[in-house]
């Protein structure tokens, strides 16, 4: 009996090392999600950086939308954190299954978010590296001069 392994996420499948890659790159660079949401504040909206440790990526984006902070692209940044985290929390809470790794919530039963090959992850971070250069160019949209004054002070 011969079994077809279909999706790279099947540790038997001979892409399997190439799908690990692309899970490591994507887990990589979801985590640089909360640093940019996390200099944004600190550096633009005046928030310690002691109140901000503990807080995640959620309530990082929440502050973000209630800080009124008047910076070119915060609102397309602010869109794209926030797709950026449903898209992280999904691949941060799936379970690894046979084809790679599966997600499904309680409140909605119907959602199911599948990484079962290269692509699906690789789509994930490419998401997570626009919100992060999106997030960076709105750090320093005034030329880097607030960063400047945040270490200066």
């Amino acid at each position: 009996m011969t079994t077809t392994v279909e999706h790279a996420g099947d540790p038997l499948h001979p892409d399997h090392e190439k799908y690990l890659l692309e899970l490591g790159k994507a887990t990589y660079a979801a985590a640089g999600l909360a640093g940019i949401a996390f200099d944004v504040l600190r550096i633009h909206s005046g928030i310690s950086s002691s109140a901000l440790y503990s807080d995640p990526l959620g309530t990082l984006e929440n502050r973000l939308r209630g800080s009124r902070v008047d910076l070119e692209g915060i609102d397309e940044f602010i869109e794209l954190l926030h797709d950026a985290r449903l898209l992280r929390n999904d691949l941060m809470h799936a379970l690894p299954v046979k084809h790679g790794l599966h997600r499904r919530m309680r409140k909605d039963l119907g959602y199911v978010k599948n990484f079962f090959d290269v692509e699906s992850l690789r789509t994930a971070r490419k998401l997570f590296e626009s919100a992060r250069r999106t997030g960076n160019r709105v750090l320093y949209s005034d030329d880097g001069e607030a960063v400047r004054r945040w270490y200066t002070r």
